[in-house]
């Protein structure tokens, strides 16, 4: 008995060490990108880093440390990060991703010096033009020899689906979110009658969210581009939560973790309903009191969570997230706090989503609805005060130049629907062309213009539904 509980032990202390070295690889990898080799904070992560190197390398002689369809593996077992460690690896993740590495592998020569210039070579090469090739002719020419580059494992190809397939999965897609809007307004009106909410749907209906958007986000994404309801109240909270579940998945979130975001995000605005009617339903822009009215919202969706649905960890964080998120990152924003806390990872992705879908609507605080690339030029440019640096990018590289469902006139003279964007082309995206000068087509065509056949086709500009009586809700429900 003892030695099995001994060697469990072992197994638990050696996991530990392989948590702890990619962890502390990536705070150096943070950290010197603003502070020099003889920082202080610097040398007392080096130094623990090394330690911890030194013990398992002496154990297993080599150590790799692999990056796979954005999961981290040390000696090929998976590591999972806790919120912070998580938005720590994936920056980090993506800029090795852009230079063309995959992963290192750490040798029993490895030095502390060598450690120290590799750390400032990769640190100080972030957001450059950098590719692979010049890193590794770097590391030779410093004189690195205890640490090589590994190349980007490709993904496993995924089978083709057929067309009746993809059919099903569009159309589980919308159940799924016209689902999802009518769980907010029950909720809604539940609470506003201060009846208990069942928590059981809008489980159930997150988590067929969550399976869509880890499936192909791109079709819940489009679902968002729907402008025509005759409340947009329960149709925002939907979208938000569609922007903030996609975020999640792009950040590696366990289901658990997706799940109370999902719950989060769609009861971020439920304070609301405590709120007069013809404040919410107001069709001009608000003056001051208005604002000072709406601004109480945050608090009275906290008392109404707490109240309204049964307390556990859902509800806990669907009322912090509540509460924060129209907190800025410099602190700005309401409530005002009597103390600086930093606010919760949920509340600050979830801001994010909600100040895009507000803007880009024209339906929630903003009564005039403002072109997408322009809100997210003033996102980006409140960037440094207002939201988290790394989120926005990643929120932007989501949505790209043009969001799915964004209707667009192509240079060949014909009507398109944007259906997804190229990661790597977020100018080019994939596109279904529903009509040209004769009229709208009986059936769709999709192409992709990252492709080298249609190089000659680009996107003139992006042409809004609404002013051309375009029925934007029709189209995403017809299957072809």
């Amino acid at each position: 008995m003892g030695l099995v509980s001994n060697k469990q032990a072992q197994l638990e202390i050696a996991g530990r060490d392989e948590h702890a070295l990619v962890s502390l690889l990536f705070i150096l990898l943070k950290t010197a990108r603003f502070v020099d080799a003889n920082n202080s904070t610097y040398l007392t992560q080096s130094s623990k880093f090394y330690v911890v190197f030194r013990r398992l390398v002496d154990k297993y002689g080599k150590i790799s440390i692999k990056i796979i369809d954005g999961r981290v593996f040390v000696r090929d077992k998976i590591i999972k990060f806790n919120s912070d460690g998580l938005v720590n690896a994936t920056a980090i993740l993506d800029n090795w991703r852009q230079i063309g590495v995959g992963g290192i592998t750490l040798d029993d020569s490895l030095d502390n010096r060598q450690l120290d210039k590799f750390i400032y070579l990769i640190a100080k090469g972030s957001g450059t033009t950098a590719d692979r090739e010049s890193v590794v002719q770097r590391l030779s020419d410093l004189g690195i020899e205890g640490i090589s580059l590994l190349g980007i494992e490709q993904k496993t190809e995924k089978k083709l689906l057929s067309e009746e397939k993809r059919k099903l999965i569009r159309r589980t897609a919308r159940v799924t979110f016209f689902k999802s809007i009518s769980v907010v307004q029950d909720a809604m009106v539940c609470a506003a009658q201060d009846k208990e909410i069942d928590i059981t749907k809008a489980r159930r209906v997150v988590h067929s969210m969550i399976d869509q958007i880890s499936g192909n986000e791109s079709y819940m994404l489009q679902l968002t581009s729907i402008r025509d309801f005759d409340d947009h109240t329960y149709a925002h909270s939907s979208n938000v939560c569609v922007y903030s579940l996609t975020m999640g998945v792009r950040l590696g979130f366990d289901k658990l973790r997706l799940s109370q975001l999902g719950m989060a995000a769609l009861f971020h605005d439920i304070g609301k309903v405590r709120l007069p009617g013809d404040l919410i339903r107001k069709p001009d822009a608000f003056n001051e009191n208005d604002w000072i009215q709406m601004q109480r919202h945050p608090e009275l969706g906290v008392k109404t969570i707490l109240r309204n649905l049964k307390f556990d960890d859902y509800s806990a964080r669907a009322a912090r997230a509540s509460f924060e998120h129209h907190i800025n990152d410099d602190f700005t924003g309401y409530p005002v706090l009597r103390e600086k806390v930093p606010t919760n990872l949920f509340s600050k992705i979830i801001a994010i989503s909600d100040t895009f879908d507000a803007l880009t609507s024209g339906r929630v605080y903003i009564k005039k609805a403002i072109p997408t690339d322009e809100v997210l030029r003033k996102m980006m440019y409140q960037m440094t005060v207002k939201f988290d640096a790394f989120l926005l990018k990643m929120f932007v590289n989501i949505i790209g130049i043009y969001p799915a469902g964004t209707l667009v006139l192509l240079s060949s003279e014909e009507l398109a629907m944007v259906t997804q964007n190229n990661q790597d082309n977020l100018s080019r995206p994939q596109v279904k062309i529903i009509g040209d000068r004769s009229g709208p087509k009986k059936e769709f065509t999709s192409i992709d213009l990252s492709q080298a056949e249609h190089t000659g086709i680009g996107i003139q500009k992006i042409i809004d539904p609404g002013k051309h009586n375009i029925d934007l809700k029709a189209i995403l429900q017809m299957d072809n």
